[in-house]
């Protein structure tokens, strides 16, 4: 279905030092803000964004740099409430990104004075333009925008150059062609300077500097004159209007520097001038504190030389008392380890006299498992002897035969001969029967007991949709018939199922 082109859709880019971040559209932003869902890449942080209008050709019509707060557990600031669109609306003009002069609201131009400080200034150096990147994420179209007809592909689009904000040039419209034939080819046209953001963009001085260049030298009609004058006027004007917007944006910079160091040179010294009043009260009160302490120093030495007489004698009796009560503690202790002593040792004594018990019954166990095991020897040795195997002989003489069924293999009868090798290994005599090894047929017969996709997920995870049965097993391809349909065609060469499909 197209969409009509003068219709723009509206989207949210989110930035960082690298450029586009992350994408949205303006309802995901919408459920963002209302709580709905949070985003835990920029929990904590305050990211710079920008609100665009798309329209069908994926150019931008407009543009609002704002900036948006989350909360530690990802959740959009509950207090931002910025009227985008209506910024968006009355903004001022901005760079040409494809579509024209777009409407640009930031920092620097802002129609309503009480949000600038919620907005933030396009970088425009070589290696890091906002403009660019914002318009190459836009051509991307990650968002899966709505277009309508062909879209020029971002190689089309002219880019930056290394100290202009253009995103684009208008191309000069074709000229008519000229009524007689040229005789030489056009000299190529420098640029004039760039004008100052104080000259008028109206005005035609600027064209004199084409004024020593006579109509038939150039071999140039009128048309084709208008046509370069038209387009020289064109790029000259956004020219002027991006170098306006530069100077603001750094006069807002600088201006907001200035602020900033004014700030705290003053409350520097205003800490410094608090912190001298400060010092000051301190020395005098330091000073008469002094006099004070010194009379205190005096009284106290005198107290202390009696407190230490005190405490030499109080030091000695409680050294006195101390060793009592030492003497006292090592003796209990003493005491308590010896009982504690002796009560391990008789429990370990009584362990060791039930191991030995444990250990004379396991031998007698052992003993009488050897009497049955020769009694079971001779035994067997009497049933050979009486001819166990010359009764299967006859049986076998009397036409009587063993069958077993086996999947795959069907009913397989077995001689005489081959009872031993299947009674060994019945899986690996069927294998035999069926011409494959005993790995795959074991493969084959779980396949045939339980048909389902075997194709990994991940580590402990398989897939286990239901195929179709193989019954043969020399028919059946390890990784092609344990595979259901969706992961034959995406296997890899080591039967390595791609998670992306």
């Amino acid at each position: 279905m197209m969409v009509d082109p003068s219709v723009a859709t509206e989207a949210i880019l989110f930035f960082d030092r690298n450029g586009v971040s992350k994408e949205m559209t303006y309802s995901e932003f919408e459920a963002v803000l209302d709580g709905v869902v949070g985003l835990s890449d920029v929990a904590g942080d305050k990211v710079p964004a920008a609100y665009v209008l798309v329209d069908g050709q994926l150019k931008v019509n407009a543009c609002v740099l704002f900036k948006i707060g989350f909360d530690r557990q990802g959740y959009a600031d509950k207090s931002w409430n910025i009227p985008l669109r209506h910024l968006a609306d009355t903004a001022g003009r901005g760079p040409d990104m494809g579509a024209g002069p777009i409407r640009l609201a930031c920092k620097s131009q802002c129609s309503v004075n009480w949000h600038e400080a919620q907005l933030w200034d396009p970088i425009m150096t070589p290696d890091n333009n906002t403009f660019v990147r914002m318009r190459d994420a836009v051509a991307n179209n990650r968002l899966c925008l709505p277009t309508s007809g062909p879209v020029e592909s971002i190689a089309k689009v002219s880019a930056a150059s290394e100290n202009q904000w253009t995103m684009g040039e208008e191309p000069a419209p074709a000229a008519k062609p000229a009524r007689k034939k040229q005789t030489r080819q056009p000299p190529v046209i420098e640029a004039p300077p760039v004008l100052s953001s104080d000259d008028d963009i109206e005005s035609d001085d600027y064209m004199d500097d084409f004024a020593h260049y006579d109509e038939q030298d150039m071999g140039l009609t009128e048309s084709q004159l208008e046509a370069l004058e038209s387009a020289h006027r064109k790029k000259i004007a956004s020219l002027i209007r991006q170098q306006r917007l530069h100077i603001k944006t750094m006069q807002t910079d600088h201006q907001q520097q200035m602020a900033k160091m004014k700030l705290g040179y003053e409350k520097k010294i205003q800490q410094q001038e608090i912190e001298v009043a400060r010092l000051t009260n301190q020395h005098e009160s330091l000073h008469s504190q002094n006099i004070a302490l010194r009379e205190q120093n005096e009284a106290q030495r005198r107290q202390l030389e009696a407190f230490k007489r005190t405490r030499d004698l109080e030091l000695q009796k409680a050294e006195a008392h101390e060793k009592q009560q030492v003497d006292g503690l090592r003796a209990q202790y003493e005491e308590l380890m010896a009982q504690r002593i002796a009560e391990e040792t008789a429990k370990l004594r009584e362990d060791i006299e039930l191991r030995n018990m444990e250990l004379i019954h396991r031998h007698e166990v052992a003993k009488k498992l050897r009497e049955e095991l020769c009694e079971l020897r001779r035994d067997k040795l009497r049933l050979v002897n009486e001819g166990g195997d010359k009764f299967l002989d006859k049986l076998e003489a009397l036409g009587v035969s063993f069958i077993a069924f086996h999947p795959g293999a069907g009913h397989i009868s077995i001689t005489l001969k081959d009872m031993g090798t299947y009674m060994e290994n019945p899986i690996g005599f069927a294998a035999d029967r069926c011409l494959v090894s005993e790995e795959h047929y074991r493969t084959w017969l779980d396949h045939y007991n339980n048909p389902t996709c075997q194709a990994p997920l991940t580590k402990d995870k398989v897939c286990g949709c239901k195929i179709r049965r193989t019954d043969v097993p020399s028919q059946f391809v390890l990784g092609e018939h344990d595979r259901c349909e969706k992961h034959k065609a995406h296997r890899s060469g080591e039967n390595v199922v791609n998670l992306r499909s």
